[in-house]
């Protein structure tokens, strides 16, 4: 309808923008634990909010992820496993008739639970008793406690709803008060025992994290299980299958030879696991790639926070190791302790294949904007500028480089649709990108002037 009466009229058309890609560096670690919950991924950003979820160095998941957040990690996804058949930590509390009246189970699982002392003292007011409950993370004293069921400061309910070291339970016996003679009863909870986690524990822990699209990384902390290590490894390709692109981290055993390192790669060879040599420096590898630019390459990069590594390996070890797609760590004087090369078990550089996994997150999250809106050229021209957009940015960032000699441009994209596929409402982009590499070898020419 044309307007009449003279004005401005305004059309707003609002543009397709697409939203803002996860950072890189999110880790994915799996181990266990003193306490905290079982199988839930839990986003922590310090070691102090990992220490006050899941407890101390204890376990393997807070140890390695230490070392992660010593090297500089964004963001560990803590999932805590524990292996079926443990038993609690306990004491039972005896009256002045050495009568059993409560039973006293500590919170922290396993052996750890093993280090709990009670003291049973008398309370400040008649007929009250004082406990003093304490290990090597917290100490808690709770005073005028009674044996009255249904009273505020009943020892049982007030024990269950204060602690947090150890939980109650009433062994119903007529109300006896726990023995205070001699005057400080000393007690020690004893019996805490664990069992390691089996293939089925992580398993089950990998298909919790397929929920937490953030994470690029995954670890099975202090596991040299290469069955385990086939898990991680076919969990990261099946992500990698819906553009939630990853690539997992283990370790070697202790003590573990060379020749018997190499007979595991046999069976694992993929650009998505990392294999890391040493034992014990598989949480710091992870947290230094973490930190790095997603085009940076870990090679002859420093480890913080370790100050001995359990192997030294010699210049011909290490070649075999390399050749045979083991990362390895080494001690250089003047460097400290680095990653002699930073490369996947398919002998593929780390930083290579996080740069292709960059730009397919980048190529679904601008994409996915697009979706009903190709239907004519217009539609299809936009979204060929938005994938150049996008690439053209990570070639500003220095992540993609043309050829050498500036023949082959850094990407490649075009966006078409045949009259097959436009019946069916498919777009195909087609795109190639030339990721950078790291520069592992310096060749120097000497010339000597007689």
């Amino acid at each position: 309808m044309a307007r009449v009466i003279p004005g401005v009229e305004v059309k707003v058309v609002k543009e397709i923008v697409p939203q803002q890609l996860y950072p890189s560096g999110v880790v994915g670690m799996i181990g266990t634990a003193e306490g905290g919950p079982v199988l839930k991924p839990t986003g922590v950003t310090s070691y102090r909010e990992l220490v006050s979820i899941f407890g101390g160095e204890s376990g393997s998941l807070v140890r390695d992820a230490k070392l992660a957040f010593l090297n500089g990690v964004f963001q560990v996804y803590a999932t805590r496993i524990e292996g079926t058949g443990g038993t609690m930590a306990s004491a039972n509390l005896a009256g002045a008739r050495r009568r059993n009246v409560v039973r006293l189970t500590s919170k922290l699982s396993g052996e750890a639970g093993n280090e709990t002392e009670v003291v049973v003292m008398r309370g400040q007011t008649e007929n009250t008793v004082r406990l003093e409950i304490s290990n090597d993370k917290a100490q808690e004293s709770f005073d005028n406690l009674t044996m009255q069921p249904g009273t505020e400061l009943f020892l049982v309910d007030f024990i269950n709803n204060n602690s947090k070291v150890v939980s109650a339970e009433d062994l119903k016996a007529s109300l006896e008060f726990p023995d205070t003679n001699p005057v400080d009863a000393e007690i020690t909870l004893s019996g805490g025992s664990s069992q390691p986690p089996t293939k089925d524990d992580y398993q089950k822990a990998l298909e919790m994290l397929e929920m937490e699209p953030e994470v690029d990384s995954v670890y099975a902390c202090d596991s040299w299980d290469p069955a385990v290590h086939a898990l991680v490894d076919a969990h990261c390709k099946n992500m990698s299958t819906d553009c939630k692109n990853r690539i997992g981290f283990g370790t070697v055993a202790p003590n573990e030879s060379v020749d018997d390192i190499l007979k595991r790669v046999d069976v694992l060879a993929s650009d998505r696991f990392v294999l890391t040599a040493p034992y014990g420096v598989g949480g710091a590898v992870a947290g230094l790639i973490s930190k790095l630019s997603y085009w940076e390459s870990p090679t002859f990069k420093a480890l913080t926070g370790m100050a001995d590594i359990e192997h030294r390996y010699t210049p011909s070890e290490q070649m075999k190791l390399i050749s045979n797609g083991i990362l390895p760590v080494d001690a250089v004087r003047g460097r400290g302790l680095i990653v002699v090369k930073g490369i996947t078990t398919s002998k593929e550089q780390i930083s290579v294949m996080r740069v292709a996994d960059h730009a397919v997150r980048g190529v679904k999250n601008v994409s996915d904007n697009f979706i009903g809106t190709l239907n004519n050229d217009r539609g299809r021209t936009a979204l060929r500028e938005g994938l150049a957009g996008f690439l053209t940015g990570m070639a500003k960032e220095g992540s993609l480089v043309p050829s050498v000699d500036g023949k082959d441009p850094a990407f490649l994209v075009d966006v078409y649709s045949s009259q097959l596929d436009f019946a069916q409402g498919i777009v195909r982009a087609d795109l190639a990108v030339r990721p950078v590499r790291a520069m592992d070898y310096i060749y120097a020419t000497l010339t000597v002037e007689a």
